[in-house]
């Protein structure tokens, strides 16, 4: 395993910028964190103010280039499965970072929960959606926790952190179960067009997870458990 390619989430850090402040702003958890994919591109903050780009690496050095036209030089003081220290630059900007482990691991990048393709759904359209667009990105949705969870199992992690990412589900062992539409996170709904379209895609994901799946009564670990059970939800969308 790679220990720099997994997610890593924000402990401390000095001479902060916002993005990288955890926040709740406008009802919406900001959690900032990192992901170096193994394809060469990187994605800051998925749950928090969000920008990517891709990265190259020379020894403990990461040239970053930002989508947006910035560039950031992370240099890596410390790097285990637990927590990555660095020092980040950004033109005369720099702070000390410190982040935290997810252990979590994707080998095929196909399956990494942070593509552009399979974390598209939480960006929301330009335009109302169609019910099947709509019933599409309620299976991204299922599809990106199912390979959040796969590559926590993968790398036997201690704990998970869904903190800051749009969802209307809660999880439990032996279940799945929904939040109450009252309840819903802002990012949720962000997630559509409107909110009259985010409860569409609610009121699909709820009729989901009222159909009869296979779990297996035999595993003790819920996140083992749950992954077969998301592929199943979203075979039957």
């Amino acid at each position: 395993m790679d220990q720099l390619c997994q997610y890593w989430i924000i402990e401390d850090a000095d001479f902060i910028l916002e993005r990288d402040i955890i926040q709740i702003k406008d009802g919406r958890d900001m959690v900032p964190g990192l992901v170096f994919l193994n394809d060469g591109s990187f994605v800051e903050n998925p749950a928090g103010i969000t920008y990517r780009g891709t990265f190259t690496r020379n020894g403990d050095q990461l040239t970053a280039n930002y989508e947006n036209g910035e560039q950031a030089i992370f240099t890596i003081k410390k790097l285990s499965l637990d927590s990555l220290f660095v020092n980040r630059k950004i033109d005369d900007h720099e702070s000390n970072i410190l982040y935290k482990g997810s252990h979590a691991w994707w080998p095929d990048i196909k399956e990494n929960p942070f593509t552009v393709e399979n974390f598209s759904w939480t960006i929301k359209p330009s335009k109302p959606e169609t019910d099947e667009e709509i019933k599409q990105r309620c299976k991204d949705c299922i599809r990106f926790y199912q390979y959040f969870i796969a590559g926590h199992v993968r790398g036997k992690s201690p704990a998970i952190s869904f903190s800051g990412f749009p969802s209307c589900l809660n999880w439990y062992s032996g279940g799945i179960g929904l939040k109450p539409e009252k309840d819903l996170n802002e990012k949720w709904i962000d997630c559509f067009y409107n909110e009259e379209q985010a409860l569409k895609g609610y009121a699909l994901i709820r009729h989901a997870i009222l159909k009869k799946y296979d779990w297996d009564a035999n595993e003790t670990n819920w996140m083992k458990q749950a992954v077969p059970v998301l592929q199943q939800m979203r075979d039957s969308l």
